[in-house]
């Protein structure tokens, strides 16, 4: 039985955590080739030649490199060394099946918001086993007193998150929340090697978790089902406008299905 070298915390019924996973095992393979990874219960785990610590402390490190100087809210980015290079440009076309995933508009910025979230992560307990609940306010590296808002594919907060629900839209007000970085960061990083499977109903995905140890080209046919491992569970989320103006999406909570996919 293959021994983990690290294992995270995880929900499997939070959508974010779930990519965040296979973001989490996307990036050990680009430091230490031959990762695998897989969920056991509640933990994701992961074998490889490295730590957790280390792999979030080269995160930080990394340079992240805008591809679009000229559109910051949606310029693709690519994380460098010493990680083997990754594009983060799902959203750019539909050849990767995950364009509508974007959950972002307006004045945010693609790559600026991760630059901020992977410097929020120097915070020593995302080095531990409860990387996913670290929550903070994140802000402006380059001016604390500056905040900045998350992707929203955390499904923590997308309780709350439209304007009929709370009687004002806190979007459009320009307030910020509690957020947590690690969730968010490393989703839009595992939406580059991995994506839900679109359901007969538009926004509305399914994903799957997988308990047999897999290197990272598998987990792009495990996450959609296709595999068909024993073991496996899946889950169905929709991925919901939190906007009046329909442009702003949020990961909603995901509902676990019975083999035949019944809920």
């Amino acid at each position: 039985m293959t021994e983990p070298s690290f294992s995270v915390n995880v929900d499997p019924t939070n959508p974010g955590q779930f990519f965040a996973c296979c973001g989490l095992l996307e990036l050990a393979d680009r430091l230490w080739p031959g990762a695998e990874g897989w969920f056991d219960g509640g933990e994701f785990c992961v074998a490889c030649e490295g730590t957790l610590a280390e792999l979030v402390k080269q995160l930080i490190a990394a340079p992240f490199t805008m591809t679009d100087s000229e559109d910051v809210t949606s310029t693709p980015f690519v994380i460098g060394k010493p990680f083997r290079d990754l594009s983060i440009d799902w959203w750019v076309n539909d050849r990767t099946g995950a364009r509508d995933l974007k959950v972002w508009a307006g004045r945010m910025e693609s790559c600026g918001i991760a630059i901020d979230l992977k410097f929020a992560m120097a915070d020593p307990r995302f080095s531990t086993p409860d990387i996913f609940n670290v929550g903070m306010v994140v802000t402006n590296h380059d001016d604390a007193s500056s905040k900045r808002e998350p992707y929203y594919y955390d499904a923590r907060r997308a309780p709350n998150a439209h304007s009929r629900d709370v009687g004002y839209s806190p979007n459009d007000l320009g307030l910020t929340s509690t957020a947590h970085p690690a969730v968010e960061l490393l989703c839009l990083i595992g939406l580059q090697v991995a994506r839900p499977a679109n359901t007969e109903v538009k926004r509305i995905y399914d994903y799957t978790t997988w308990t047999t140890p897999l290197p990272t080209n598998l987990i792009l046919a495990a996450a959609t089902g296709s595999l068909e491992l024993p073991g496996s569970r899946t889950f169905r989320f929709e991925n919901w406008f939190r906007t009046g103006q329909k442009k702003h999406k949020a990961f909603r909570y995901a509902q676990p299905l019975s083999p035949t996919g019944v809920s």
